[in-house]
């Protein structure tokens, strides 16, 4: 047993009471003999075990108890061993005793908890089983022991990648932690796999570049190397590989530009380890400005006519046509949507698109039409974030009364991703009225329930929420949503009503729509369907949109909901489509010389409101926004809020109406200047960026290929040069670095896959050095780990009651004596007085007397 105190300074107190318990002593029992004495004892007793229960005091008892931790590791390198694991696992858990704690953890990158089995679970990504974190799980388990001796017990074959197991032993780990390991070796595998893809980080147009590709293999083989562009097979080879490394060289004449992506790939028969088989590279090839000109598939936009020529290349593809990946759209200086809805688009590519002209300095260029702008659902979308106008619908405008019921499917199968896009778009579409339209929301399964009843919308915030609060629930019966919506709205006082449907399943059948929307458009209601996925009733989502006279959308992915809502919701006014002919004026501005002198009248134009920090190059007599411009990050975005075609009245037959697209388009062309940076990987995994000395400070960020920004450190080692740390998953990252912020740079570099991903021995040497370290040893055998612990384990018992209890009877004992004296002093009293029997009895008391006199004075 040991005594223990957590807060010693409480101790501090006993010096001011030192001082008081003299002072009193002093001044009232000073002289009183023993009984005086005997008085200070006990208050200053009572005082002490005071302030040492204010200390916390607690005792350490010996306990029986062994905590054990048993560690197993559940990553890349330990493919083969489950079975034997699992093995050791049954066994510890069928040798446990009574006086055990045995914890059963499973850690790759990171650390869980095992099954109740004793199974290994896979994960994947950066921080899941392809790393290796010894330190993580060790520190993991000792934090759990709470302080109190345990044993951690590693079942890994020591192949560590990340972290230092051993540096923690040896400076971090509490003394009373111990580490046994046992040593796994998994079955050899016979692996091929791509250890580097080297390829010039830039080049020019017309350049035939060397494409280096080592593949090591830990047997004689032969196998088949891909190597792909562009996600195009450029070239195959049959190759004959031996044991160890082995290096190909590919020649590639480059009559691409821009950012271009090879993938090299290895297939080899009876392959242990698929993920390494492949590795992606870019490079940068210079060549003259190039453009992507998005417009719809069956009305290509004309735009291309007019920018393109010799020295500027044009890109024109259909919006459904549009990259999933960052790199391809980094290819090109400019990117430009011509009236395209957004729902062509989807959430993931406009956020793409935002990346490339944020970060890595893309122009971008929004042209309007009866899909573009707000009209084409693009409100509170990334692609209005950059753009240096608002799509707000709620401008000054007169804009008819509004009244929109939307009713959602919330079946079982719209869990997760599709329901939450779906509530993201029916948030949109609310925030787009204002708050004396009119707005319905129905959720329905098995029967509809009216989230937010038909009314006027109000509160927007209150209406957000309801919406937000929707979850999934069981079958799906959409007729009976219709008709409720329908009757719903109309008994609404709104000049324009609409319902929009969106359901992923096929619903229960009977019902008699045809019925219902007669009574819709009896009432001036439209209704429009969406078809979420590849189950929904696509035949009946397009019958009721052909009823209700509305628009019927098929979509294969969740994230063109929103987009279509606010397509939809802002749709039901047409005001925001200005299409009387007017004359637009025009501020002066650098690089927009060609808007001068008498220009010719435009026809129509799609009401926006310029964002506060835009430039507004040409307006309308309104004085709504027809072109402006603003710098978003290291992109120029411009908008173009009339069109190409016929919007553009007599500006299509105006002899600078070429000059004019030629002039936007320079507008989009990067303005910073660029300085070559070289990025080289290191062993430890971190990354050296070095330029030519001009810039003494450098700024990095780093995106990965799907335009999320990886965070990163970044540690200056010279001037012009910085070391970059971050933890990525293997595949392409983007450095976009600036040198004082005046020249930029973009470079592309693979991932490698790390060590886990490689066969190898285990690394015994390793657990030998942590179990030495920490007093454990290497066990095979679970009876071993299980043996009675060396340290012995302690409990805490709190003693601040015993002491607080003691205090209190020390003062009631001070108290009784002060009052009634000693209990020997009153025993003498009492033997005296039947020792004198012939005393004269005591005379009456003073109350005693009063009362005789009282007596006679009656």
């Amino acid at each position: 047993m040991d005594f223990r105190i957590e807060q010693p300074y409480w101790l501090l107190l006993a010096v001011p009471a030192a001082i008081y318990l003299a002072w009193t002593y002093r001044r009232s029992v000073k002289g009183g003999g023993r009984r005086g004495v005997v008085l200070l004892l006990l208050r200053s007793t009572a005082a002490a075990c005071l302030i040492i229960a204010a200390s916390s005091p607690h005792l350490l008892l010996g306990s029986g108890r062994q905590q054990i931790f048993i560690l197993a590791d559940r990553s890349v390198s330990m493919d083969g061993s489950e079975d034997g694991v699992e093995s050791w696992l049954s066994g510890a858990a069928a040798g446990k005793k009574e006086n055990q704690d045995v914890r059963i953890l499973s850690f790759a990158g990171s650390v869980r908890e095992g099954s109740k089995g004793g199974g290994l679970r896979k994960e994947s990504g950066p921080g899941g089983a392809g790393e290796t974190d010894l330190e993580q799980a060790i520190r993991h388990a000792a934090a759990a022991a709470g302080g109190k001796p345990a044993r951690i017990v590693l079942l890994t074959d020591g192949r560590e990648t990340r972290g230092d197991a051993l540096a923690y032993a040896r400076s971090v780990l509490p003394p009373h932690i111990t580490v046994d390991a046992v040593e796994f070796s998994p079955p050899p595998r016979e692996d091929a796999a791509v250890s580097s893809f080297r390829i010039p980080p830039s080049g020019r147009a017309g350049e035939v570049l060397d494409l280096e590709v080592t593949v090591e293999s830990t047997a004689a083989a032969t196998g088949r190397l891909l190597l792909f562009k562009e996600d195009r097979l450029a070239e195959e080879r049959t190759v004959e590989l031996s044991e160890g490394e082995n290096r190909f060289l590919f020649k590639e004449t480059q009559d691409d530009e821009g950012f271009i992506r090879y993938e090299a790939q290895i297939i080899t028969e009876g392959d242990g380890i698929g993920e390494n088989n492949k590795m992606n590279a870019v490079t940068d090839i210079a060549g003259p400005p190039r453009f992507l000109l998005v417009g719809q598939d069956n009305s290509p936009s004309p735009i291309g006519k007019w920018i393109g020529n010799e020295k500027v290349r044009v890109d024109s593809i259909g919006a459904e046509e549009l990259p999933n990946d960052l790199a391809a759209y980094l290819s090109y200086d400019g990117i430009i949507f011509d009236n395209i809805p957004g729902h062509l688009v989807g959430e993931d590519r406009m956020g793409l698109i935002q990346e490339a002209v944020k970060t890595f300095g893309t122009g971008f260029m929004m042209v309007g039409g009866e899909e573009s702008f707000g009209l084409g659902g693009y409100y509170r979308t990334p692609i209005e974030e950059l753009l240096p106008v608002s799509m707000d619908v709620t401008g000054t405008h007169i804009i008819p009364s509004l009244g929109l019921v939307i009713v959602l499917d919330r079946s079982g199968s719209m869990m997760g991703t599709k329901l939450d896009m779906a509530k993201e778009a029916a948030s949109r579409s609310a925030a787009l009225l204002r708050p004396d339209d009119t707005l319905g929301f129905i959720a329905f399964d098995d029967e509809p329930w009216e989230v937010i009843e038909t009314g006027p919308v109000g509160d927007p915030a209150k209406a957000l929420e309801s919406i937000q609060s929707v979850i999934t629930g069981g079958g799906t019966d959409l007729f009976p949503a219709v008709r409720l919506a329908v009757e719903r709205l109309s008994e609404a006082d709104a000049q324009r009503k609409h319902v929009i449907l969106l359901t992923d399943g096929m619903s229960a059948e009977g019902g008699d729509y045809e019925g219902v929307l007669k009574q819709a458009a009896s009432n001036n209601i439209t209704v429009s369907s969406v078809a979420i996925g590849s189950d929904a009733d696509r035949v009946l989502l397009s019958r009721l949109a052909d009823l209700g006279s509305g628009r019927f959308y098929d979509v294969r992915d969740a994230d063109a909901v929103p987009a279509i809502l606010s397509r939809e919701t802002a749709m039901l006014s047409r005001t925001f489509i200005v299409d009387e002919p007017f004359r637009p004026a025009v501020r002066p501005t650098e690089g927009w010389e060609v808007l001068s002198g008498s220009l010719p009248e435009m026809n129509a134009y799609i009401a926006v409101t310029a964002k506060p920090s835009a430039d507004v190059i040409m307006e309308s007599p309104l004085e709504d926004p027809v072109i402006a411009e603003w710098m978003y990050g290291l992109g120029r975005t411009v908008a173009y809020t009339s069109g190409s075609g016929g919007w553009s009245g007599g500006f299509a037959g105006w002899e600078d109406w070429p000059r004019l697209w030629t002039a936007a388009a320079a507008r989009l062309l990067p303005s910073y200047r660029e300085e070559p940076f070289e990025v080289t990987r290191s062993e430890d995994g971190s990354y050296l960026v070095t330029g030519s000395g001009r810039s003494s400070f450098l700024d990095v960020a780093v995106v990965d290929a799907k335009g999320n920004e990886i965070e990163a450190s970044v540690d200056p080692t010279g001037p012009g040069s910085a070391r970059v740390r971050f933890d990525p998953a293997p595949g392409l990252v983007f450095f976009r670095i600036s040198g004082d912020g005046e020249t930029y740079a973009k470079v592309g570099l693979s991932v490698p896959y790390g060590s886990e991903y490689r066969p190898g021995p285990p690394d015994g040497k390793l657990l030998e050095a942590l179990a030495e370290e920490t007093g454990g040893r290497m066990v095979e055998k679970p009876a071993e780990a299980l043996r009675t612990q060396e340290r012995k384990q302690w409990e805490t018992a709190p003693a601040w009651r015993w002491f607080a209890l003691s205090s209190m009877l020390l003062f009631f004992a001070d108290i009784t004596l002060r009052r009634f004296g000693s209990p020997s002093a009153t025993v003498n009293k009492r033997r005296r007085m039947k020792e004198s029997p012939g005393a004269p009895a005591a005379g009456p008391s003073h109350i005693q007397r009063l009362l005789d006199e009282k007596r006679k004075s009656e």
